[in-house]
């Protein structure tokens, strides 16, 4: 069974801007793993009418409403209050919630605000999400409403407090295994697999695979697009890892059949990860040196290497000094081929990237409407041939550094593939 959610959280300080709200994202993705597709998120200040409104709407657009924060004593604390009102449900006394916040103050010598006595206060059909280190016990309601089209409608509201780790660890002990109990997921949970892709524009990858990214197939497949990279995300429920991949395998073989070498990885890699991963797989070192680029390349290629891992460093030999036909370089790719064998010859390795960027990156502001480039990309291997490419790179400024770079290391991918 399908089921569709609304994250709400609610607190002045979120709706101000003075807190982020990082909940939402906990909770989004733990519902995600659970199969529950979330729709909504949703965020409210401290206002009794604002927070009616908002659980009402939630509820009659959504099975599952996990609603964080609210629930303290202070007076601008009205989830409670706000789930009452809106579903017609009048508070009751809990003397058993009452009984473990009163414990948990004299656990902690303290004596208990009488304020503290309304976090025992439920709306009166509801069940109590327990909290074993805070005084703020969460809300589980079950409600019917009246959906768009004047349907009755089912909902589930679960209201946690704004704390983390409180919330966390509620979602994790109560809201999860009620839910998991609810939708008869037994001990099946969602898996993912990443396929991730360079080279094409989210429009061109969907065009390839329209069949495969439809929204009601099994197993479903999404596409993200972050920093210049796509990533297909193939999602489907099975009760262990082996039976995900044995379901998710045919989808699998479509999209590395229909994408080939623009497939860069699967999993969590990145594109500088898995040039790492080549050069330690074939015992490789790599010097690379950049003209024009603002040294995007390298600075990129440094990330996540790994210090103390034997050999790691010898990946990127950083030039001490240019070469003397750099002070030459014009642009041209026969002058970046001298540049790239000079670079593996004085740093002794046994590959060499020259990246040359014409116009200059520098030659052009970071808020330029749309910056466009060619960039030049000479490889030197072993047999000190040199390979050389030319590729025009444009894009949004915010993303056009982070284009240029990954475009000059996935050309020295597919060349070390072809090592």
């Amino acid at each position: 069974m399908s089921m569709k959610a609304e994250i709400i959280s609610v607190g002045d300080e979120l709706t101000s801007g003075q807190r982020l709200d990082t909940n939402s994202q906990i909770i989004s993705r733990r519902l995600g793993d659970l199969g529950i597709r979330v729709g909504h998120h949703t965020t409210v200040g401290d206002d009794l009418a604002d927070n009616v409104s908002a659980f009402r709407i939630a509820a009659s657009r959504c099975d599952i409403v996990i609603i964080s924060g609210g629930l303290g004593p202070t007076a601008d604390d009205l989830t409670r209050e706000a789930m009452a009102e809106a579903f017609g449900q009048p508070l009751e006394f809990r003397p058993e919630a009452m009984a473990h916040i009163e414990n948990l103050f004299k656990s902690r010598n303290r004596s208990m605000p009488e304020r503290n006595r309304v976090q025992a206060m439920f709306p009166q059909t509801s069940r109590i999400i327990p909290n074993p280190h805070g005084t703020a016990p969460g809300v589980d309601l079950e409600v019917l409403v009246k959906d768009s089209q004047n349907m009755d409608h089912p909902s589930r509201l679960f209201a946690l407090p704004g704390v983390p780790a409180e919330m966390i660890q509620m979602l994790s002990q109560t809201v999860e295994p009620r839910l998991i109990e609810e939708l008869g997921l037994g001990h099946q949970r969602c898996f993912f697999h990443s396929v991730k892709l360079f080279g094409l524009g989210e429009s061109d990858v969907e065009q390839v695979i329209p069949d495969l990214i439809s929204r009601d197939r099994i197993p479903r497949v999404g596409i993200t697009v972050s920093k210049a990279t796509i990533t297909l995300r193939i999602a489907a429920l099975a009760t262990c890892e082996d039976e995900f991949q044995s379901l998710i395998e045919p989808t699998l073989a479509q999209i590395r059949q229909a994408f080939g070498e623009v497939i860069f990885a699967e999993g969590d890699l990145e594109l500088q990860d898995v040039i790492h991963d080549l050069l330690d797989q074939k015992h490789l070192t790599l010097s690379i040196v950049e003209v024009g680029s603002g040294c995007w390349v390298g600075q990129m290629l440094s990330e996540g290497l790994e210090p103390n891992k034997p050999g790691g460093l010898k990946h990127l030999a950083w030039q001490p000094h240019l070469p003397a036909s750099a002070t030459a370089m014009d642009g041209n790719s026969p002058s970046l081929a001298d540049l790239a064998l000079e670079s593996k010859q004085l740093n002794r390795t046994d590959y060499a990237m020259a990246v040359g960027v014409y116009p200059p990156s520098s030659s052009f502001p970071r808020e330029s409407s749309l910056p466009s480039t060619e960039l030049q990309v000479a490889i030197v291997g072993p047999a000190n041939r040199a390979t050389l490419k030319t590729k025009s790179v444009s894009g949004h400024p915010e993303l056009f550094y982070q284009r240029l770079a990954k475009t000059a290391l996935d050309l020295l991918r597919k060349e070390l593939l072809d090592e």
